[in-house]
């Protein structure tokens, strides 16, 4: 049975401290709907206090273009407030995704959340 407060959202988002750095997983699809609230949090946890944000990917299933559009639009305010952006755990889809349009030369990426963390 699905959960009356989630009912509709394909796109789930939690937040977490670890390792120093503030961790971000998103579970589900990243598509145009989830696009707005994603930003907003993405925003919000970038002022969390920490060094690094890491979006964890691993429980991406799917990420559109408008999900890719996302992650090119805020990353300027990465830049900007000193926090790095650091997606790990991308599955082998987002990864070829990230290729074809060559946001893996713009965003940094690392295979796995410990390994984003232990980066100096």
């Amino acid at each position: 049975m699905q959960d009356p407060a989630t009912s509709g959202r394909t796109l789930r988002l939690e937040a977490r401290d670890e390792g120093g750095c503030r961790v971000l997983k998103a579970v589900g699809q990243l598509t145009e709907t989830e696009t707005a609230e994603f930003l907003d949090t993405l925003k919000r946890e970038m002022k969390s206090g920490k060094p690094r944000l890491i979006l964890d990917m691993d429980g991406l299933q799917y990420m559109s273009s408008a999900g890719l559009g996302a992650l090119v639009s805020v990353h300027p305010a990465f830049l900007g407030s000193g926090v790095r952006l650091i997606l790990a755990g991308t599955n082998s889809k987002v990864r070829k995704l990230l290729a074809l349009t060559s946001l893996d030369k713009l965003l940094e990426s690392a295979d796995s959340v410990p390994e984003a963390i232990a980066r100096p």
